[in-house]
């Protein structure tokens, strides 16, 4: 894969964004272009209308294939919908005092796990298929059970999953544009990952991902993803509260969300402070609407984290991204409610120095990148069966990359 080109197209709900990509032999990304364009076709992470989505996707494409004078025919693929399923049990075989062996007792578990999931879930197709934790007779957690010697192994497993059908959408608008998907990506797993370094990953933390019309949140504990979920609110339902409230347009309406801080202070830009004057609304029923809205989103974050236990774990490091995360009453209020300090993604992935600011517009597609060059230790990779049969597909041992 060294110095092969990829492309990797991040599927959002505000804006589509492509990069092609290499990596070296040093094991740095190599970026060889950027194209991005305003979503259409796309609400809430599905799929609304097909035509306009092959559009705006082909008009990706030919950007890049005018400027490099190449022809890209496959695309890994990352989306964020509202309608994604996350899924965890354990399954457990009796080894009978034995030593542990991969094929016969891993492999079995992984072919049960996958059975159990599609017979409760036949509608649904696994985008990622997770170990989240071996454990020896019942309570003793190891990092590798292979030639170890128990009475019992468990198996925690997690999926991320969507709907067949809204996949087969996405696919279609896809092809339709002249491509062909080599594999869909969660986006909020992707973007998690790359904004982690190893001893984030390790230690645990929440990842925040204030986007445009959802915002999703996804917790790691030692390196394990333990829960991620989607609320279909975003920053734009800040601005669509304005809008409706106090009768204004929708760039009035970004200007004054971004300016919240300022407003609140009594230090208000003078056009804002004309069209408020204009309309005979106070700077306090500003800050009420907004407060209203991020109180609601942070709301629906704090009972998630709590639902699962991780005020005092996950929740001690909080990463946001995403591009409402700039909203400093949104991390402030935040920060406080949790009561932990939030940061904001790093770098943490080589990539080399390039004219383009990809990290922070395009970490879906890096976040991508990383778990295609350095696949995620804990994911059980998928491989198609010729003779298909009720399971569609088997997945390849664990411990392997």
């Amino acid at each position: 894969m060294i110095g092969e080109k990829i492309a990797i197209l991040d599927l959002g709900s505000y804006k589509i964004k492509l990069l092609l990509i290499s990596l070296d032999k040093n094991n740095y990304i190599d970026i060889h272009a950027k194209s991005s364009t305003f979503s259409s076709g796309i609400k809430k992470g599905n799929v609304v209308n097909i035509d306009k989505l092959s559009l705006a996707i082909k008009s990706c494409i030919q950007s890049i294939q005018k400027e490099l004078k190449i022809e890209i025919k496959e695309v890994y693929v990352g989306i964020n919908s509202i309608n994604f399923n996350f899924t965890t049990f354990g399954v457990s075989r009796d080894i009978g005092s034995y030593e542990i062996e991969e094929k016969k007792d891993l492999q079995n578990l992984i072919n049960l796990a996958s059975g159990i999931f599609y017979h409760q879930n036949s509608n649904k197709k696994i985008i990622h298929f997770l170990n989240s934790g071996f454990f020896l007779d019942k309570y003793n957690n190891v990092e590798n059970p292979i030639g170890l010697k128990s009475n019992s192994l468990d198996v925690n497993f997690s999926f991320l999953s969507l709907d067949k059908n809204l996949i087969s959408n996405y696919e279609k608008a896809i092809n339709k544009s002249g491509l062909k998907v080599k594999r869909f990506f969660y986006s909020p797993f992707a973007s998690s990952i790359l904004s982690s370094n190893q001893e984030t990953l390790e230690k645990g933390f929440i990842n925040i991902d204030f986007g445009f019309d959802k915002t999703s949140i996804t917790l790691f504990e030692n390196s394990k993803l333990l829960f991620s979920k989607i609320i279909p609110i975003g920053s734009f339902h800040i601005n669509n509260d304005l809008i409706k409230a106090i009768d204004i347009d929708k760039n009035l309406a970004e200007d004054i969300k971004y300016r919240y801080e300022d407003i609140k202070n009594n230090v208000i830009d003078k056009k804002i402070l004309s069209e408020l004057n204009k309309r005979k609304i106070s700077s306090d029923m500003v800050i009420k609407i907004i407060n209203a809205r991020v109180d609601e989103i942070i709301d629906y974050i704090y009972d998630t984290i709590l639902l699962c236990k991780s005020i005092n774990r996950s929740a001690r490091k909080i990463i946001i991204t995403g591009g409402g995360s700039d909203l400093k009453v949104f991390s402030s209020k935040l920060s406080k409610i949790i009561k932990s300090p939030i940061d904001y993604a790093k770098q943490s992935f080589p990539v080399k120095d390039t004219e383009f600011n990809v990290f922070s517009d395009f970490m879906v597609c890096l976040g991508i990148a990383k778990l295609i060059y350095f696949p995620n230790k804990d994911e059980i990779k998928s491989f198609e069966n010729i003779n298909k049969g009720f399971f569609e597909k088997f997945y390849s041992l664990f411990l392997k990359n």
